[in-house]
């Protein structure tokens, strides 16, 4: 792992935080793909808009942006695509049977969204002031994350939201 600019890390602890941030980004975008094709019901098309700009942005950006960095501390991306749901922290929450149930669908979808500011919370308290490269990233994808879990509540019905928080 390259140090120039890594002090006072954990090189372990951050290579399986990076990993499992890519994975998680992987098994998002799979999640997000899926529920754009499943969901049905009058409000779907609008809906199934936002999931796939989501499942996008997760694959081509976030997974790329962390890629690289593991790349440039010289940690190798899993061979193997079944690793990836292995590796990953946030297991993607149950899928509603229903494709008509489209608060379930999004629910599910917040769930994963909050695990992910999670990880990211924890990747930046992890470099904050020894690893200002992956602190960075950490922001950026913590703000993303954040601005998704959002775009999702704003799309819940009433009852959905009831749903989530009680």
């Amino acid at each position: 792992m390259r140090k120039e600019f890594v002090k006072q890390v954990d090189e372990k602890r951050l290579s399986q935080a990076l990993l499992a941030a890519y994975a998680d980004e992987w098994v998002a975008g799979y999640y997000y793909t899926l529920t754009a094709y499943s969901i049905q019901g009058p409000v779907a098309g609008e809906i199934a808009e936002n999931f796939l700009k989501e499942a996008k942005e997760e694959l081509t950006k976030h997974a790329i942006m962390i890629a690289e960095r593991l790349q440039s501390l010289e940690v190798e991306l899993p061979r193997d695509f079944k690793a990836l749901f292995e590796i990953s922290r946030c297991k993607y929450p149950e899928l509603p049977q229903d494709p008509f149930d489209v608060d379930g669908w999004l629910i599910a979808a917040i769930k994963a969204e909050e695990c992910a500011i999670e990880g990211y919370k924890e990747l930046y308290e992890l470099t904050h002031g020894k690893d200002p490269v992956t602190e960075r990233l950490a922001v950026e994808l913590l703000e993303d994350e954040v601005r998704h879990r959002t775009e999702l509540m704003s799309l819940l019905s009433e009852e959905g939201l009831k749903r989530l928080v009680g």
